[in-house]
């Protein structure tokens, strides 16, 4: 085993072995195409829902299960609390992420903080379905707009972090909302992190179903916009002080 590990591709799975079985081997070689010194992070549900560990066994994938609960959040926490790598390189289980856009992202990694795989860069695309891309819009121009983000996609899993970005965060939102909690809070800290987007293809799920329900999303998202509000005000407060304490 490698001890110095400099990247971790971590993901969350709920149910799916059946995408695994596919998707794992290309993670594996795209992956060693980067660093030798990688790992790849399952993290699965607390109890036993189908053969995910001995599918991970067969393709070299570290199999965890995830602590504090079973919901996306909790996945999302343990898996940076457990990650090795100096950078975390998280995505979706599902296919949607396709390996194919790790060098890409990669190549960026010495000169940002954040690499998000962006539907909506120039060249980017998405394959769902109408109603999920009106509602990505929506939630997407919403946040953008209320906390000044400068990312087109603040939703999307598909992320390259430096890890210690995350390390120690407090991290309350429990769904799919967590994704836009990291993004708010790394860019709200000081000094901000810095951030960069690169087209991908979100493309179409290839084996199992999808976990993600409709109006839990929606709503999750709505709890976290006013959270994270009060978070950004407080931490505005808070710098306000010390920049004032410092003159």
């Amino acid at each position: 085993m490698i001890e110095q590990v400099e990247l971790t591709v971590m993901i969350p799975a709920y149910r799916e072995a059946d995408s695994l079985r596919t998707l794992l081997p290309k993670i594996v070689a795209a992956a060693d195409a980067l660093t030798p010194a990688f790992e790849v992070l399952i993290v699965d549900t607390q109890e036993r829902m189908d053969d995910t560990e001995e599918v991970c066994a067969e393709h070299g994938a570290r199999h965890i299960h995830r602590s504090g609960g079973n919901q996306y959040g909790d996945a999302i926490r343990t898996g940076i609390a457990e990650a090795r790598g100096k950078y975390l390189l998280c995505m979706d289980a599902d296919g949607s992420h396709n390996p194919s856009s790790f060098a890409s992202m990669w190549d960026k990694h010495n000169d940002w903080d954040i690499v998000i795989g962006s539907r909506y860069a120039p060249g980017g695309q998405t394959e769902n379905p109408a109603v999920l891309i009106w509602m990505s819009y929506v939630v997407n121009l919403t946040f953008r707009v209320a906390f000044k983000l400068t990312a087109r996609d603040v939703t999307n899993s598909f992320r390259l972090y430096r890890r210690e970005l995350l390390v120690g965060m407090r991290l309350e939102s429990n769904n799919f909302d967590i994704l836009e909690e990291i993004l708010i809070r790394c860019v709200t800290h000081r000094p901000p992190a810095r951030v960069v987007e690169v087209p991908v293809t979100f493309e179409r799920r290839k084996a199992g179903e999808s976990k993600r329900k409709l109006l839990p999303f929606a709503l999750g998202y709505l709890d976290t916009l006013q959270k994270l509000r009060k978070f950004q005000k407080d931490e505005q407060k808070t710098l306000a002080q010390q920049e004032k304490s410092g003159r």
